[in-house]
């Protein structure tokens, strides 16, 4: 397995409190807290368009923990969203897994739920590429 990144120091995720709670063979769970998030959307939620790189961004998480030796995760190929219910808890939950990793391509689900009741905000497909890294042959 390659290394873990630190996502607490990336820019991203410190803009908006993201944190990384769980992560396992397959599957990574997330949280941001609703007072970090200055872009609001419909009824004071999360914003849409930050509830699709909330869920990509814990896909990629997700996708790491997968990787093997020679693998690093690649773009994201297609994400598409169901908009459920506004995320207007005072923490969202972000629970990405990883459905099947071929060759060259994964594709997994993610969840947006609001941590205090469940709700389910928002359902997600994501399709990324894993990308061959060459490695030096030992001498």
């Amino acid at each position: 397995m390659t290394s873990t990144p630190d996502w607490s120091t990336t820019p991203f995720f410190r803009q908006f409190g993201v944190r990384v709670e769980e992560t396992r063979e397959g599957y990574a769970r997330l949280s941001i807290p609703r007072e970090a998030v200055r872009l609001r959307g419909a009824r004071d939620s999360i914003n849409g368009g930050l509830v699709a790189v909330l869920g990509n961004a814990a896909m990629q998480v997700c996708l790491h923990t997968l990787m093997g030796p020679g693998e690093r995760a690649g773009r994201t190929h297609e994400l598409t969203v169901a908009f459920l219910d506004s995320a207007r808890g005072e923490v969202t939950s972000i629970e990405a897994r990883v459905l099947r990793k071929g060759g060259r391509i994964v594709v997994g689900e993610v969840e947006l739920r609001d941590t205090a009741d469940g709700a389910l905000n928002a359902k997600l497909r994501v399709t990324c590429e894993v990308v061959r890294v060459a490695t030096p042959e030992p001498r």
